[in-house]
């Protein structure tokens, strides 16, 4: 490996930064190469995590849920306060990982990408202070408990926002978590554990696998001790995972792909139709609402259709850190994968 290329060679597993028990893979497939989407170079390599590491990793988590879940909310609050405080301490670094990694503007992964974590974190603190854990209704008791173990398995496009949806809920309400991040933008994920282990926050609370998700991720679907698993993915995965979860009954929550529709109405102006073209664009195209398809009026077909290509127009892809690119600029595709994908979207449109 080259010197200067970082190497993430350890899973977060109890508190602290463990060796991998990969040892059965070929040299070769110990680590994951992670490409920078701007040259379609390798910026880092991370550990290519085995099965036995998740499993490590849930019992971690198995066996700190009965304290963790004893705690109040403010002391759970306290905690996560702490880590988002060490969060910030690294946000720029966040920011400059999800450049490479990611292929996002300047302005994107500083202002929008790396911001969302902390979003969601805190909006996770005013829900949990405003929830009613107990009530009574009519003659019953309602009250609200943890459910246990949560398997958060996070995508490549939009991490942090995903890492924080998934973190910030399960940590406010009582659950431990172990936390699957995509091999695509894996590097954004190690700065958050970097934060989470600089809080203080107990061990075994939060914990963190790197690997791919054969060996990594479908194991938090079929181990007995986690009680939920949180997936945003692809339609394919998340079906099966939904599949090997139903073998126990397991909570099973994912968000998948979308097809959204912009409509445009007869009474649209041509501004409104643009910003409406544009959305599509946000992330290069990479978001699972992003407005793909757009169903318009017979009359304005011819109409819609000059806007959109003006719109597509005017937008450029801005070099790497560009400080001066307009907001609506994009930067690349991620990965070879979505180039591919894409080639092949359009030339089925085209037929």
């Amino acid at each position: 490996m080259a010197s200067d290329i970082p190497v993430y060679s350890k899973q977060y597993i109890n508190g602290d930064w463990v060796d991998s028990t990969n040892n059965t893979l070929p040299d070769s497939e110990k680590y994951i190469d992670v490409l920078d989407s701007n040259t379609d170079t390798v910026c880092a390599r991370v550990i290519n995590g085995s099965s036995a590491d998740t499993e490590r990793a849930i019992e971690a988590a198995s066996a700190a849920f009965k304290s963790w879940s004893r705690t109040t909310v403010q002391e759970r609050k306290g905690y996560v306060q702490k880590i988002i405080q060490e969060y910030m301490k690294r946000q720029k670094d966040v920011a400059s990982a999800l450049q490479k990694e990611l292929g996002a503007p300047k302005f994107l992964a500083e202002k929008v990408q790396s911001v969302m974590f902390i979003a969601h974190m805190s909006t996770a603190i005013q829900v949990a202070e405003q929830c009613e854990w107990k009530e009574d209704v009519g003659e019953s008791i309602i009250v609200k408990e943890p459910i246990g173990v949560v398997g958060a398995i996070t995508p490549w496009n939009w991490p942090l926002n995903q890492i924080g949806c998934k973190l910030g809920p399960a940590l406010m309400s009582g659950c431990t978590v172990v936390l699957k991040p995509s091999e695509v933008t894996p590097i954004n994920a190690y700065l958050v554990a970097e934060a989470i282990h600089a809080s203080g926050l107990p061990k075994g609370v939060f914990n963190m696998v790197c690997g791919k998700g054969k060996a990594c991720g479908e194991i938090l679907a079929k181990h007995p001790k986690v009680d939920m698993v949180s997936f945003t993915g692809s339609t394919a995965v998340g079906r099966h995972l939904h599949a090997l979860g139903a073998q126990q009954i397991k909570r099973v929550r994912t968000e998948l792909g979308g097809k959204s529709a912009a409509v445009i109405l007869d009474d649209a102006t041509p501004e409104q139709i643009g910003l409406m073209a544009g959305n599509v664009l946000g992330n290069t195209g990479q978001s699972c609402n992003a407005l793909s398809r757009m169903i318009v009026p017979k009359s304005r077909y011819d109409e819609c259709c000059q806007i959109a290509k003006a719109t597509f127009e005017s937008v450029k892809v801005t070099e790497p850190g560009n400080p001066n690119a307009s907001k609506i600029d994009i930067g690349p595709l991620s990965s070879r994968e979505q180039q591919k994908k894409s080639y092949w979207l359009h030339s089925k449109g085209y037929r």
